[in-house]
């Protein structure tokens, strides 16, 4: 008998000890969720269970035994947020008797939940309180009850004390800042807060340039556009793109068959009717008679001379040449040849290498004033820690649809060192106008897009 009561007061210190020691470490947790954690898988060392189930501020279950975390979707947890809203809730503390609850509930509870259970709710102001459910195989003794309910308390304690220290940091940082900056013993103009104000304000009215971002590349200035003389096919292009070229030099040929063999008929037109011309003169010194035919065959000569030196003109221009030195700009010589062109269509450009400038794109919404001289700086995505230079030349009067869709002033602007950068290099431009406040520059889209809002 003595045994036993030693084995019994034995088993009550190891417990007091393990209370404690929870005690400790539920002190010393600093997040909410690793409490959680601790309360449903730690509570067995106090006495035994198979699962353990806490609600914290809501019907659904925040934390089970064995769990990470719980899976919302999982019928069990569905009929745990019915259980605790309709039951639990307004259950007092103490064993749980499932003969009390409907019988639907009953059979939910005998398929997820052994048959034994202790519930321990936390006092709180809430709405939805807090709780902790234990169930297990066998009846709860009032000695487990006592021991389990005093660290659910402990918890409870440690859970509103590691919520409310947050609140009360904040709180306390508030009153800390709003003491720095309004300190009740200082007079309103030796504020720090007054003068913060007024160093914004100084700060506001600092000049700054107007400056607007745009997209940006490298043009030639005034370009040759070489256009077809003729109608007809490519047939052959007799220059690489990007290639040197002088005045006179070829640059691409039409198909010419057609044309030569025009030629050649209509000199054989104008040899037949010259023969015929000098036969009637011969006629005509014996017999007046022929003079009428002479003039027509002189007038059928002319005509056929005119016609042989069309096509003589004609098949020289299947031929093009460039009409100055510069630079061949096409796509490539593939994409000409065999291509059916119109007179006057745009085959290729010619430019001077060293004379170009800077085109931008400005959109319709940045459209600030950008008189001529203003700075332009372009950085190239090819060197975009080397900005090019230059100075504004003209903003177009009329806004031009771009191939993206939005509607943009075109820009140019001269270069300071042209024959530094090569033709068709991209980036983005910073255009920068006349002088402004810092205030205005910074709210100047603001106003604009609440104004576009409001209609004002």
């Amino acid at each position: 008998m003595a045994v036993q009561m030693r084995s019994q007061a034995d088993l009550i210190n190891d417990r007091m000890l393990t209370l404690l020691e929870l005690s400790r470490q539920a002190r010393a947790i600093e997040r909410v969720e690793e409490l959680d954690y601790l309360i449903v898988n730690s509570t067995h060392r106090l006495a035994p269970y198979r699962q353990a189930v806490l609600w914290r501020d809501a019907h659904r279950p925040t934390a089970l035994s064995g769990l990470m975390s719980p899976d919302a979707n999982a019928p069990m947890i569905g009929w745990l947020a019915d259980l605790h809203r309709d039951v639990l809730s307004d259950l007092a503390g103490g064993p749980v008797d499932i003969k009390s609850l409907t019988e639907e509930d009953q059979a939910a509870w005998q398929e997820y939940l052994p048959p034994f259970a202790l519930w321990l709710p936390e006092a709180t102001a809430s709405e939805t309180s807090s709780g902790l459910l234990l169930v297990r195989e066998m009846a709860w003794t009032e000695q487990e009850s006592m021991l389990v309910e005093e660290w659910w308390q402990v918890w409870a304690h440690a859970q509103r004390s590691l919520q409310g220290g947050g609140e009360a940091r904040r709180r306390l940082t508030l009153q800390r800042v709003k003491q720095w900056l309004l300190p009740a013993e200082r007079p309103w103009h030796r504020k720090r807060l007054t003068w913060i104000v007024a160093a914004l304000l100084l700060l506001m009215l600092f000049p700054v340039r107007m400056t607007v971002i745009a997209p940006g590349q490298l043009v030639p200035v005034d370009p040759l556009w070489v256009r077809a003389p003729i109608e007809g096919v490519v047939a052959e292009v007799l220059v690489s793109p990007t290639d040197r070229v002088e005045a006179g030099d070829p640059l691409f040929r039409f198909d010419d068959e057609v044309l030569a063999s025009r030629v050649e008929v209509s000199r054989r037109a104008l040899s037949t009717a010259t023969a015929q011309y000098q036969q009637l003169t011969q006629q005509a010194l014996g017999d007046e008679e022929f003079g009428a035919e002479l003039i027509e065959a002189a007038g059928a000569v002319e005509q056929k001379r005119a016609e042989l030196t069309f096509l003589e003109s004609r098949l020289n221009d299947s031929t093009v040449r460039a009409e100055r030195d510069g630079v061949a700009i096409f796509d490539s010589a593939s994409g000409l040849v065999g291509q059916p062109v119109g007179v006057g269509e745009r085959i290729m450009r010619i430019v001077d290498p060293g004379k170009s400038e800077i085109e931008a794109w400005l959109p319709v919404a940045d459209a600030v004033d950008l008189p001529p001289g203003s700075p332009v700086n372009l950085y190239l995505r090819s060197a975009p820690l080397s900005p090019v230079s230059g100075e504004v030349r003209y903003v177009a009067y009329d806004a031009t649809e771009r191939p993206s869709g939005n509607v943009a002033y075109r820009v140019r602007a001269s270069l300071d060192q042209a024959d530094r950068y090569r033709v068709g290099l991209k980036g983005t431009s910073r255009l920068s106008g006349g002088w402004t406040t810092l205030g205005y520059w910074l709210l100047r889209r603001p106003i604009a897009s609440l104004r576009t809002r409001i209609g004002v």
